[in-house]
């Protein structure tokens, strides 16, 4: 996107974090076929922040995201936020990894951070619970995060295109 104005820039990422803390409000009441899958759409405008404004901007909208969603709910500090912290943490630190490399589509890391997601929040469940039982969810998690991280890239990339082609009409 063109160089921005900071009031454009900021009226944008406020933009994106309300639109994601909506996802995440809403999506626990969507029906999923796998009990404990979720679609993380949230995460579409954690992808689509990293992809217009940089990696500073992915994790101040993903935090405050789960903060702001966190205190809506009353959880603040509860199980939930703790689960949905370490799952965006993990997802997040593999985002920005295999983004710095430059070798990987957009789809393909959503993919991989759908799958990291699962491990932070077994992780979070493994101290919550005090039991190392919960490692038999992640192969459910796994083979979930390939649909579900297929599901959000290629979301992520389609309003990308049609974000980008906008731009550039008012060029």
């Amino acid at each position: 996107m063109r160089k921005r104005s900071a009031t454009r820039r900021l009226t944008l990422l406020t933009m994106l974090l309300a639109m994601s803390i909506l996802l995440h409000m809403i999506e626990p009441a969507l029906p999923i076929p796998v009990p404990g899958v979720k679609l993380g759409l949230a995460n579409i405008l954690g992808l689509i922040t990293l992809y217009l404004f940089g990696i500073k901007e992915m994790m101040t909208v993903n935090v405050m995201r789960v903060l702001m969603a966190s205190l809506l709910r009353g959880i603040l500090f509860g199980t939930g936020f703790w689960l949905s912290m370490s799952g965006m943490l993990l997802s997040s630190l593999i985002t920005i990894l295999l983004f710095k490399q430059n070798k990987f589509t957009k789809i393909g890391i959503s993919i991989a951070s759908s799958a990291l997601h699962g491990i932070g929040q077994i992780v979070a469940l493994i101290f919550i619970n005090n039991t190392i039982m919960m490692v038999y969810w992640l192969p459910m998690l796994w083979f979930s995060s390939i649909p579900t991280g297929y599901i959000t890239g290629t979301l992520s990339v389609q309003v990308l295109k049609r974000l980008k082609v906008t731009e550039r009409n008012r060029v």
